[in-house]
């Protein structure tokens, strides 16, 4: 899972379906007719390598559509070079806001529904549901071990994350396609709720018993078998030890809110 993470390499996930892995993920999708490119990466550099790997994989097939998760930069660096090359368009919740249905993308060989989830990242998240393959790409909602949100964690952002991967498993998607690293499946964002709130549930107890924050960090150990997540022992755990721990402290954050959202 984590040994090549970092090497760019073109997974295939089904026919006409490929995705660019490395820290930064992009994908392309025929469906039928015409292709949709899912998110652009960080370095417009790149342009090259992608384009000829598109060409190579999709031949002649036009992409109509950029579909950007949320439009932070290391997801639409290649937004104007999809427009120069193919003119396709952009769809992302800055150019083109999606109402509260979403929008479909349909081709003769699969449909594509891009559909807004806001606030557990920026307030511009989608996700993208392909009924056909069974995939599901979540963007930035799920960061290996990340607590994804960028604003503050208190119970109120706390509840909607949890609400948020609720609708996600709903989908019970075979494939995952994160925004940056290895793909998964729906099995690690179902682990990742259960190690979200056991993180709450401990640091709140540990901080009722008296232990200094420092003694927290070192108890709070990773768990086990998400010790071989893309990045999560070098700092991600860390981090979201550090968050939980400050909202539990300033009691912006509570076991009994968290019981309560999400199933």
């Amino acid at each position: 899972m984590t040994n090549d993470a970092e090497t760019p390499k073109l997974v295939p996930v089904a026919d006409g379906f490929f995705v660019r892995q490395e820290i930064d993920n992009i994908a392309w999708v025929d469906l039928g007719g015409y292709a949709v490119v899912v998110d652009a990466l960080e370095h417009p550099e790149k342009e090259d390598e992608v384009f000829s790997a598109l060409a190579r994989t999709l031949g002649d097939v036009p992409v109509r559509y950029v579909l950007n998760t949320h439009t932070h930069y290391d997801h639409v660096a290649l937004n104007p070079a999809f427009q120069r090359y193919f003119g396709a368009e952009i769809i992302n919740q800055q150019i083109a806001p999606l109402g509260p249905e979403g929008r479909w993308f349909r081709g003769s060989r699969r449909s594509l529904h891009m559909l807004p989830a806001p606030g557990c990242h920026t307030e511009e998240d989608c996700v993208l549901w392909l009924p056909e393959d069974r995939a599901l790409f979540v963007g930035d909602l799920f960061g290996w071990g990340l607590i994804p949100l960028t604003r503050a964690l208190r119970n109120e952002t706390a509840v909607l994350l949890l609400e948020t991967y609720d609708r996600l498993l709903a989908y019970d998607a075979a494939v995952v396609v994160p925004g940056h690293g290895p793909l998964i499946t729906s099995g690690e964002l179902r682990r990742w709720t259960e190690y979200f709130r056991w993180l709450v549930a401990e640091t709140a107890r540990l901080v009722v018993e008296g232990a200094d924050d420092d003694g927290i960090r070192r108890q709070l150990a990773p768990p086990q078998d998400m010790r071989g997540w893309w990045r999560f022992l070098a700092w991600k755990h860390e981090d979201s030890v550090s968050k939980v721990l400050r909202a539990v402290r300033r009691g912006l954050l509570t076991v009994a809110a968290i019981q309560r959202g999400g199933s």
